[in-house]
């Protein structure tokens, strides 16, 4: 059973295994494409229909299409790292104010100070496409 988590909400993730769950939480089956080979419920149910379950597929796929923006702005989003950066930049220029009396912005400069980004270009990492060839023959031995 697949859930994400968004804000606190959990919302499921479609699929039939997910569907069987949330129809049946204490169940126990198995599979063979669409053909129940086990199943156990502690309250001596049948297995639900695939009517039942195709039903519930499409009540999660409401959901799920729901919050595709929160999937999409965590693909668009800068990582945390380059976010907080920015902020630091912006409080440093002064478009945000607060840097004098903000330690978060004192505890990250003192980290810059203490270790300065070189001067300069940064050098390339490869020259190339690196491939399977190049790792075996530059790899640390163990």
């Amino acid at each position: 059973m697949l859930f994400r988590e968004y804000n606190g909400e959990l919302y499921p993730i479609p699929s039939p295994d997910t569907a069987i769950r949330i129809l049946y939480p204490n169940c126990k089956y198995k599979l063979s494409g669409r053909t129940f080979v086990e199943w156990y419920s502690p309250r001596d149910e049948d297995p639900p229909t695939w009517e039942e379950i195709d039903a519930e597929i499409q009540r999660e796929q409401t959901i799920y299409d729901y919050y595709e923006y929160e999937r999409e702005r965590e693909r668009a989003y800068p990582s945390p790292a380059d976010q907080l950066d920015m902020l630091y930049h912006d409080m440093e220029n002064g478009i945000i104010p607060g840097k004098e009396t903000s330690t978060w912005f004192s505890s990250i400069s003192k980290i810059k100070t203490n270790l300065p980004k070189p001067d300069g270009e940064a050098p390339r990492i490869w020259e190339g496409t690196p491939n399977e060839e190049w790792y075996y023959s530059n790899k640390v031995p163990e």
